[in-house]
């Protein structure tokens, strides 16, 4: 059965991701005339008071209830929706990152990052220790960074990079990082 989800009223709603509870709903909504992120859950719905810009992309942790967001300012941002701070990942002075993924357990991030006007890299954010790195060099345009999704808890993380056929020219298909990965890689 369809069931509606706000206020058919109010704006537009965009970019809208089930929650790790399968019931609860996020979106953008432009009913004020700037974006904002809205909850749907219990009946309800209650709109975060961050600064988002316009969003590109957004993303909801398949654990826990945070969203990556991807913004026309070239910034990548983590929101929590439960305490309801919003942290920058990450800011690239060259382009915006259009491709997010979350690991399986939500402990990652990743995204594509424009290193120069020519060159796109793949980074991963670490989000308790609050730390990215580059896990691709910038060499090429590397895009659409995705998680393996029977990656259990405890394990290690594999994500899996398409990059413009260059892995698979070199027979590399994955890139590995270990369960104690420290980051600086």
């Amino acid at each position: 059965a369809v069931r509606q989800h706000g206020d058919d009223a109010s704006g537009r709603y965009r970019l809208g991701q089930w929650l790790d509870d399968g019931v609860s709903l996020v979106a953008i909504s432009d009913a004020t005339g700037e974006e904002q992120v809205e909850v749907f859950e219990h009946g309800g719905s209650r709109v975060q008071s961050w600064d988002v810009g316009r969003v590109h992309t957004m993303r909801a942790a398949p654990r826990g209830r945070r969203v990556a967001i991807a913004n026309h300012r070239n910034e990548v941002l983590i929101g929590d929706l439960l305490s309801g701070a919003l942290t920058l990942v990450d800011r690239s002075e060259a382009g915006r990152s259009d491709d997010i993924a979350w690991s399986p357990d939500g402990a990652w991030l990743a995204y594509s990052f424009w290193t120069s006007a020519r060159h796109v890299a793949i980074k991963l954010h670490d989000v308790a220790g609050k730390r990215s790195v580059l896990v691709t060099q910038p060499e090429f345009r590397d895009y659409a960074p995705a998680f393996d999704p029977d990656q259990t808890l405890g394990g290690s993380v594999e994500l899996v990079l398409d990059t413009l056929g260059r892995y698979q020219e070199a027979g590399l298909d994955e890139f590995i990082v270990p369960d104690d990965a420290t980051l600086s890689l």
